[in-house]
């Protein structure tokens, strides 16, 4: 993800310098004739810093990257089990400690269109791109892993398991491709544990996400060689899929009815971005 960062500020940085000859007095903005470097801060992107360079008085370039830091939330997940699976599986839990981590670091290429010849209004179109995981969910509490490798065990019918039945009226779990199951409820998502009593799953996007806004302040300025901008808009980062390990899980899984913020996320196909930048003219 980092390469076309790189390759993206270096072409300004060069393209910049090379057009320094080419200014003309007069006309303050040219193509590629200034190069500023700014850093800001906003809401879903993190800390933000980037290179611009002018296109023209209307248009400016703008490549940079964006640092969000971890979030790791805790939260408590149903086990979903009926009133007859106590014979098997005696001192089942109701629930779940889990740690769902955010990965939202992104980079950015981005280009500023100036409709009104002296005013900094702008109206921005481009793209992110990231990490397709944006959350891993996963259990980090030693004191359920044994339990939930006795589930395991359940769910595969092995050792003390492997003469139960694989129809059991309901009574015990849930029916999961002709046979009852006991597992982890993830908002509308069924997650069974594996034989290491590890229940895990991401939250994917896609990796490129374009980007629509609009924003105040111009990327390179002009009268003073420093200046702020402030931008607001939207990432398209298409319908969000739940996956255990390398199954891609569907609502129609299991009906559940807990998962909190991580079901809410799951369910979003935009990711509103909005920010405050300093930026500062180097030439």
């Amino acid at each position: 993800m980092r390469k076309p960062i790189i390759i993206s500020l270096l072409l300004l940085v060069m393209t910049s310098a090379q057009a320094q000859h080419k200014v003309q007095e007069g006309d303050f903005y040219q193509v590629a004739n200034h190069l500023s470097v700014g850093v800001g801060i906003g809401v879903l992107n993190g800390g933000t810093i980037e290179l611009a360079v002018p296109v023209t008085r209307y248009a400016a370039i703008r490549a940079g990257y964006n640092f969000f830091p971890k979030i790791a939330i805790n939260t408590d997940l149903d086990i979903n089990y009926g009133s007859g699976a106590a014979q098997y599986i005696p001192g089942l839990p109701n629930k779940i400690k889990v740690e769902g981590k955010t990965n939202l670091s992104t980079g950015h290429v981005l280009v500023d269109l100036y409709p009104f010849k002296r005013s900094g209004f702008h109206l921005t179109a481009g793209a992110y791109f990231g990490s397709d995981i944006i959350a891993d969910i996963y259990n980090k509490d030693e004191e359920n892993r044994a339990i939930l490798r006795e589930i395991y065990l359940f769910n595969e019918r092995k050792g003390n398991y492997s003469a139960v039945p694989d129809n059991l009226s309901g009574q015990v779990g849930t029916l999961i491709d002709g046979r009852e199951k006991i597992g982890v409820e993830l908002g509308d998502y069924f997650l069974e544990p594996d034989q290491n009593g590890q229940v895990d799953a991401s939250i994917q996007v896609k990796k490129f996400r374009p980007y629509l806004g609009i924003g105040f302040g111009r990327a390179i300025p002009e009268k003073h060689r420093f200046a702020c901008c402030f931008d607001m808009g939207v990432q398209f980062w298409g319908s969000p899929s739940v996956y255990v390990r390398d199954h891609k899980l569907t609502e129609q899984d299991v009906d559940g009815e807990d998962g909190g913020a991580l079901k809410t996320l799951s369910k979003v196909t935009v990711c509103p971005a909005i920010s405050f930048r300093i930026v500062g003219r180097v030439f």
